[in-house]
């Protein structure tokens, strides 16, 4: 099949979660023979959407990486950076339905070349995400001038204002097909009068071969963590991710377990820079974006994986906890519990409740052999479905059966 991916950022950019799904999904259809292309923005950063001056853009249209096409539109910023500020300013006084428009606008990326672009390479399948950049707007637009079917998979956060935007909604209802990650998420699609028959359950998977090489010994010699018992954090740092509660529980329990240290890793917020200094550095190693190979060394390096986020519309980052044997530790939200079976492969918080979560990480941290079980039956879950091997077919037969 000729295949269309769209993603609002790309490599050589860092991944958010929707991006690194495409990649993954791109990468393996490649390896079964089909002709993958990602469509994404010139911008490799989110800032170069909105800003030229300090936003970061690759200069090549086109490359293949790991056999996959990847074509970059120019991103209008303009139109992006126009709506963020009306958005910013004036949100309160449009009527709904514009300031739908400006909210959606704002989110970005604006590639106005889809359509030319779905006109001249006649993809037999287009298939965008996420919830709640423009992309999935434009594709939709797009895709219904040309009379093309397009696959949706949204990754929704109910709870986020952001993800309730009507024309975002609209763009799902018109989709030939829409991805959901979990039965939470597919329920919660049907409340808001997605019709079923078009709602299709695939859960997220990770590469177990990409996985295989990890060196946890390396990560500890590198930043000297010997003897340490690593809790590790890997997301935005942030509120909603939970990294704000975890950074406090660990404040709460190092008294107890000294030998203790959070390894945090991901894009830092300014709330973030304002409470990391509640842990000296004996206590925290605070690394932003990291290579793919030092993520997955850290994984095998940790002793637990802690993130209590406040909505995932799945959370992979776990399937990589167990990957390498870890038991984890998220929040009682959204289709985590669908996931994380709760005392078997790891425990559950509820957001928020740090004193609950420093309770939870300390019972862990002492008993090794509880940590252990739950690492190797979140390692068998992900072997037996949890991977690209098991989910990706569906995938690809879903492509069949809606090929233009």
């Amino acid at each position: 099949m000729n295949i269309c991916h769209v993603a609002p950022i790309y490599l050589p950019g860092i991944l958010p979660g929707c991006s690194k799904y495409l990649q993954d999904v791109s990468e393996v259809l490649a390896k079964r023979g089909h002709r993958v292309t990602v469509l994404t923005a010139n911008a490799v950063t989110g800032r170069g959407w909105v800003d030229p001056f300090f936003g970061e853009y690759s200069s090549i249209k086109e490359e293949t990486i790991n056999g996959v096409r990847v074509k970059r539109l120019k991103t209008h910023w303009q139109i992006t950076s126009t709506m963020h500020l009306l958005r910013k300013v004036a949100n309160g006084f449009f009527p709904r339905s514009i300031g739908n428009i400006v909210s959606l606008l704002s989110a970005g990326p604006y590639l106005p070349k889809l359509k030319e672009e779905f006109q001249k390479e006649r993809y037999e399948v287009i298939h965008v995400t996420a919830f709640p950049f423009a992309l999935v707007w434009l594709v939709r637009k797009a895709c219904q001038s040309l009379g093309k079917p397009f696959v949706c998979t949204p990754l929704i956060h109910f709870e986020d204002p952001s993800h309730s935007n009507p024309l975002l909604w609209k763009a799902l209802d018109d989709a030939a097909s829409v991805i959901a990650c979990s039965n939470y998420e597919r329920e919660g699609m049907i409340r808001k009068g997605i019709d079923p028959s078009r709602i299709h359950v695939i859960p997220m998977g990770i590469d177990l071969d990409e996985w295989a090489n990890s060196d946890g010994e390396r990560f500890r010699e590198k930043y000297r963590l010997k003897g340490k018992k690593i809790i590790l954090f890997a997301g935005t740092k942030g509120y909603n991710k939970g990294a704000i509660h975890l950074l406090r529980a660990v404040e709460k329990i190092r008294r107890e377990r000294d030998d203790l240290i959070l390894v945090s890793m991901g894009l830092p917020t300014e709330e973030w820079w304002r409470q990391r200094g509640l842990l000296s550095q004996a206590h925290l190693l605070d690394l932003g974006y990291v290579t793919e190979e030092e993520k997955r060394d850290a994984f095998d390096a940790c002793d637990l994986f802690v993130m209590p986020s406040r909505y995932d519309s799945f959370g992979i980052v776990y399937l990589e906890a167990w990957r390498r044997g870890k038991a984890v530790i998220g929040a009682r939200v959204g289709a985590i519990p669908e996931v994380i079976e709760e005392g078997r492969d790891g425990l559950l918080v509820e957001f928020g409740n740090v004193d609950q979560l420093a309770s939870f990480v300390l019972y862990l941290l002492n008993s090794p052999d509880l940590c252990r079980e739950m690492g190797e039956r979140g390692r068998e879950k992900v072997f037996k479905k949890l991977n690209w091997e098991r989910t990706l077919p569906l995938i690809e037969k879903l492509y069949a059966q809606i090929r233009s």
